[in-house]
C-alpha cells in the first residue's frame, strides 16, 4: 500500500462544510500573503503538506481515525440540524475536546509559534545566566526537525487542559457567513481583556478562556468557562446572532489567527475578504512572547507566556458573571486548581 503523502492539517471533511454550493469539491479562498483570491479551489489541495507528521504515518493514521468519528458529529449538527452537544463525561464529549486541542496545534502556524517561543525563551535564560554564551548564540536560531509534530505532541501530552470548559453552539442568522482559515481554532478571553491584562490570557489553563471554532458558514462551536460567562442568557446550549457586526468580529479573529489563507463559501466575495484583511492586518503583529525571570523566597523562577492579539470583542450571547476588576493582576489566574501543571 502506498504511503499517504499529503497530510491534511485542516481536515477535508471540515472544509467541505464551507464548500461552494455544499458540493464538497471546491472552496473559495483568499491568500492574503500573496493577495490572491480564488473563487473555486479544489478542497483536496487545501490545508495540507507532504509528510507533515512524519513518513511513518502513525500520527496521520491516528488523526484520520479520530476525524472519521468527529465527522459524524459534524454531520448531525450541520446537515441534520440536531444541535445537541455530547453530554459531559461521554466518549463523544471527550473525543470532541481532544479533536479541538489537536486541531489547534497541528498547523504550520502553531509549529512556527512554538519554535519562536523556544528560541526567545532559551536566549532570555542565556542572557540572564550565561551572557558570554548568549553573545555567541544570539544570532542563531534553535530549530526543530519537525516543529508541527513537536507542537502536536505537546497537545497530546496536555490533552486534558480544555477540561472545565462548557460547550455551546452559535447559529449565524445574519446576512454574513462565518469564514474559516488555515488556523481555525481561536483562543480568546473577554474576562482578561476587560480586566486590562492579557498576559497569559489565552493559555489553555487560564480562567475566562473561550474557544471559537466555526464548523459551517452558519454554525460555530464555543467552549467557555461557565464560572465566568453566562452563555445565551443561561437558557440552553444553543444561542444565535442576527448581528452582522458580531459575525464580522468573529471573522476578524480568523484572519488575525490565519497563517496565509482564509476559506469561505460563494456568499463571500473578494471585496469583503480584502476588507477583512485590511482592517485587521495591524493586529497580526500584536502577538508577543513574554519571558520574565523573577525571584521569590530566595529562588529564581522563569516565567514563559504570551500576549495574543485582542480586538475589544463584544458578543451579546456572552455575558460576564464576575467583576473584571477582581482579576487585574500580572497574569491570568488558573481556571481550576487541578490544572496547575507544576503539581504531580
Amino acid at each position: 500500500m502506498s504511503k499517504k503523502k499529503k497530510h491534511h492539517y485542516i481536515p477535508r471533511f471540515y472544509l467541505k462544510r464551507f464548500s461552494i454550493g455544499e458540493t464538497g469539491k471546491n472552496i473559495s479562498l483568499y491568500n492574503h500573503k500573496n493577495k490572491i483570491f480564488i473563487n473555486a479551489a479544489p478542497i483536496k489541495h487545501q490545508g495540507c503538506e507532504n509528510y507533515l507528521y512524519g513518513e511513518d504515518e502513525v500520527i496521520e493514521n491516528a488523526l484520520a481515525k479520530m476525524e472519521s468519528e468527529v465527522a459524524k458529529m459534524f454531520y448531525y449538527w450541520t446537515e441534520e440540524k440536531l444541535l445537541y452537544p455530547p453530554p459531559k463525561g461521554t466518549n463523544g464529549y471527550i473525543l470532541l475536546k481532544r479533536f479541538i486541542i489537536y486541531q489547534a496545534y497541528r498547523t504550520p502556524s502553531s509549529g512556527k509559534q512554538i519554535e519562536d517561543s523556544v528560541n526567545e525563551s532559551v536566549k532570555a535564560i542565556l542572557n540572564a545566566y550565561q551572557p558570554s554564551m548568549w553573545q555567541k548564540l544570539k544570532h542563531c536560531t534553535i530549530g526543530f526537525k519537525n516543529p508541527v509534530l513537536t507542537a502536536l505532541i505537546g497537545a497530546i501530552e496536555n490533552k486534558k487542559l480544555l477540561d472545565f470548559l462548557d460547550f455551546g453552539f452559535v447559529v449565524n442568522l445574519s446576512l454574513l457567513p462565518f469564514v474559516t482559515s488555515d488556523s481555525p481554532i481561536i483562543l480568546y478571553n473577554q474576562l482578561m481583556e476587560k480586566a486590562g491584562n492579557y498576559t497569559g490570557a489565552t493559555g489553555l489553563v487560564a480562567k475566562g478562556l473561550q474557544v471559537f471554532y466555526p464548523i459551517h458558514p452558519r454554525l460555530m462551536i464555543c467552549l467557555y468557562d461557565s464560572n465566568v460567562y453566562e452563555f445565551n442568557n443561561g437558557e440552553n446550549d444553543c444561542g444565535s446572532t442576527e448581528s452582522i457586526d458580531e459575525v464580522h468580529q468573529l471573522n476578524s479573529l480568523q484572519i488575525i489567527s490565519s497563517d496565509t489563507q482564509i476559506f469561505f463559501n460563494d456568499f463571500v466575495n473578494k471585496e469583503y475578504a480584502e476588507l477583512l484583511f485590511e482592517e485587521n492586518e495591524s493586529y497580526r503583529n500584536d502577538f508577543k512572547n513574554i519571558n520574565t525571570i523573577f525571584t521569590r523566597e530566595g529562588r529564581n523562577f522563569f516565567f514563559m507566556s504570551s500576549k495574543d492579539p485582542h480586538i475589544n470583542l463584544s458578543l451579546d450571547f456572552f455575558k460576564l458573571k464576575v467583576n473584571p476588576k477582581d482579576f487585574n493582576r500580572e497574569i491570568a489566574p488558573l481556571r481550576h486548581p487541578s490544572l496547575d501543571t507544576r503539581s504531580g
